[in-house]
């Protein structure tokens, strides 16, 4: 199985990343991506993908940081995203369940990654983390002129009819344990609506642990086969089916 976003580089994982992997390994969750949400990140999750090879990396400011990352930091993640093992440009994108960073600070760094991706002309996909925010991440990605089929909407908590949104757009859609929480029947609904060929899973690790694990802290890509069995059973498939169409829609989107 492929984790296609887990952040191995934060402390706790990264403290006992041997641990962690073998214990992907044992859950037969064989790669996953660590996703960088700084400039300082990306070399630390670089380095851990060139140590093992299982592990691929994402470089991009996340909009949690962007008060915190200048724009001239930008252009060297451009230059790290040419390295062989790094699979995508994120994540990036517009939250607004916090009222930090402010939304002129996001709105900024998020229109400075994307300009940055056109103008360079580097064709890696693009992972979005977008919460609260669809219509205006929306208008962002018809702005910017890039194929919204090269996005992916990670960890998924947003309502049918902004899901409904985002298949109109033509972007991927990722679902984290959340899917598999009694108290969000609304993103269960998404999952449902989603199109087989446009379907991801991930852990998200070190956060949002699946049911029936929800009360180990941290999160561990060893748990993202409980997604799949959730997501696999709401949809009617066999857990076989459903991990083979996961892991073929991530290949084809990460091109690895």
């Amino acid at each position: 199985m492929i984790d296609t976003h887990c952040h191995l580089t934060f402390p706790e994982l990264h403290t006992r990343l041997d641990e962690v992997l073998a214990g992907a390994a044992s859950a037969g969750v064989d790669r996953m991506i660590t996703i960088a949400t700084t400039p300082a990140d990306a070399v630390n999750a670089q380095a851990i993908a060139e140590a093992h090879p299982q592990v691929h990396f994402a470089c991009g400011v996340h909009p949690h940081y962007a008060i915190n990352v200048a724009l001239n930091e930008l252009p060297p993640l451009i230059a790290r995203a040419g390295h062989d093992k790094c699979v995508a440009f994120g994540e990036m994108g517009i939250d607004y369940h916090y009222p930090d960073p402010p939304p002129a600070v996001q709105h900024e760094m998020f229109q400075a990654q994307l300009e940055l991706i056109r103008y360079s002309e580097m064709t890696k996909p693009i992972i979005l983390h977008c919460r609260k925010a669809v219509d205006d991440t929306i208008g962002h990605i018809n702005a910017s002129g890039l194929d919204p089929r090269r996005f992916v909407f990670h960890c998924c908590t947003e309502h049918p009819a902004e899901v409904r949104k985002i298949l109109d757009l033509g972007s991927m859609i990722s679902f984290t344990g959340v899917v598999t929480y009694k108290n969000a029947p609304e993103v269960r609904e998404s999952a449902l609506l989603v199109p087989d060929g446009r379907i991801m899973i991930e852990t998200d690790a070190p956060y949002l642990t699946p049911e029936p694990h929800r009360k180990i802290r941290p999160n561990e890509p060893k748990f993202v086969p409980a997604t799949a069995a959730f997501l696999a059973d709401l949809r009617g498939m066999s857990l076989d089916d459903f991990i083979q169409l996961t892991d073929a829609n991530a290949r084809r989107f990460f091109q690895f």
